[in-house]
C-alpha cells in the first residue's frame, strides 16, 4: 500500500465525524451500512441490480449482498481497480462518473471510508465471469486479492464489523436501521430489500432496551429499576429507564420520554413522568429541571388498580399516588447506575 493511501486512511481513522457523523452513537454506524447501500442503489437505478439482503449478526458484522454486476477487479472505464477504490478517496462525486447515483449517508465517499472504519472488512465480487476476494483490517489489506474464473452469477458480497477503537457502540441501531430500510423499500418499489437482525440480546431487555436503542449505548449505560410498591388503594408497579445522550453533541437536547401506563401509551404523560423528573432531580440536586433532563431519552411504566385519566383520549395520567412511587424508582436506578459508573455520573452532576 502506498504512503498516500496510509495517510488518506489514518486522516478518516483520527476525525471519523468529520466523514460519517456521530462516531459516539449509532448514527455513524448507520452511515457506514448507508455508504455500501448507496452503491448497490446506484446498480438498481442502472437496471443492474434487484435484490439487496442485509444480515446483521449477533456480533454486530453486518453483511450486504447484491446481485449486481459486481466491480471491475482491474478497472476499466473510468473505474478504479479494487485496491485503489478500497484505500484512497476519490475527489469526484463517483469514482467512474455514473449518472444517476444517490448519497444515503453523510459523506457519500463509498467503501474507502467504510474499509478504514472497520475493524475487518471483507470483499467478495463477480463480474464478468471473474470472482475476486480480498480481506482487510483498519483500511490495511491482510489477505491479497486472489481471483478466479467461476460460473456464479455476478454480484457483490461486503462483510465489515465496525471498529470498535472508533465506535463506541460498534452495532447498528437496529430501529434507525429498519426506518431507513423501510423508507428505501417503498422508494424503489422495483428492488427487493431483505434485512435480518439475529442475536440482538437488546429484544428480550426490558424498558432499558427501548432506551439503549434510541440512543445507541450498551445496556449497562442504562439506569433502570423494577419495583413493586405498597400504596394504600393497593400495589403498583414501576419500571424506569433513563440514560443521557453524548452531552458533547446533546447537551441541549429536548428530553424524549417514552411514558406507559398499563401497557398503554400515555402520549400526554402525567404524574409518572412528572414523578420520574422528580426522582432525577433528587439526585442531581442543585440544577435547574431544563438542566437535568437536557438530552435525556427514558421510559416510564406503571401499572395500578385504578387509572385516572385527566382527558378523554385517556393518554394523560392525573393518578397522584403514581408520582411518588416512581421518583423512588428513579432514584434507586440512578444509584445503582453511579455507582457502577462514578466519572459519569459526576460528569452529569457538574453540567
Amino acid at each position: 500500500m502506498t504512503t498516500n493511501a496510509l495517510d488518506a486512511i489514518a486522516a478518516v481513522r483520527r476525525r471519523p465525524g468529520m466523514y460519517i457523523g456521530d462516531a459516539d452513537s449509532g448514527n455513524g454506524v448507520l452511515n457506514l451500512v448507508l455508504e455500501v447501500l448507496a452503491n448497490a442503489c446506484d446498480q438498481h437505478f442502472a437496471g443492474r441490480c434487484s435484490t439487496i439482503d442485509i444480515d446483521v449478526a449477533a456480533n454486530g458484522t453486518i453483511t450486504i449482498v447484491d446481485d449486481g454486476a459486481g466491480l471491475p477487479v482491474h478497472g476499466g472505464n473510468g473505474a478504479p481497480p479494487i485496491d485503489i477504490l478500497l484505500t484512497q478517496r476519490s475527489e469526484r462525486p463517483t469514482v467512474d462518473g455514473h449518472r444517476p447515483h444517490v448519497h444515503l449517508g453523510v459523506g457519500g465517499l463509498g467503501l474507502f471510508v467504510v474499509n478504514a472504519l472497520s475493524e475487518r472488512f471483507e470483499i467478495t465480487t463477480v463480474r464478468d465471469g471473474l470472482e475476486a476476494r480480498a480481506v482487510y483490517a483498519r483500511g490495511e489489506q491482510v489477505e491479497p486479492l486472489v481471483t478466479a474464473r467461476t460460473e456464479r452469477p455476478s454480484g457483490t458480497r461486503i462483510q465489515f464489523r465496525p471498529d470498535p477503537l472508533i465506535f463506541r457502540h460498534p452495532r447498528v441501531p437496529r430501529a434507525s436501521l429498519a426506518e431507513r430500510l423501510e423508507d428505501l423499500s417503498f422508494l424503489l418499489p422495483r428492488l427487493t430489500l431483505r434485512w435480518s437482525v439475529a442475536g440482538d440480546h437488546l429484544a428480550t431487555s426490558s424498558l432499558a432496551a427501548r432506551v439503549a436503542i434510541d440512543i445507541g449505548c450498551e445496556l449497562s449505560d442504562v439506569a433502570r429499576h423494577r419495583g413493586s410498591f405498597d400504596l394504600p388503594g393497593g400495589p403498583i408497579d414501576v419500571e424506569v429507564a433513563l440514560a443521557w445522550r453524548p452531552m458533547q453533541w446533546h447537551a441541549n437536547d429536548e428530553p424524549r420520554i417514552h411514558s406507559f401506563v398499563n401497557l398503554e401509551r400515555s402520549r400526554d404523560h402525567g404524574t409518572h413522568v412528572d414523578g420520574l423528573i422528580d426522582g432525577i432531580a433528587a439526585f442531581f440536586p442543585g440544577g435547574r429541571r431544563e438542566q437535568v433532563v437536557a438530552g435525556l431519552v427514558a421510559a416510564v411504566a406503571v401499572v395500578l388498580a385504578d387509572v385516572k385519566w385527566g382527558n378523554p383520549t385517556r393518554d394523560r395520567l392525573v393518578s397522584p399516588e403514581a408520582r411518588a412511587p416512581v421518583a423512588e424508582a428513579t432514584r434507586l436506578a440512578l444509584a445503582s447506575w453511579a455507582e457502577a459508573h462514578p466519572d459519569a455520573a459526576a460528569a452529569h452532576k457538574l453540567r
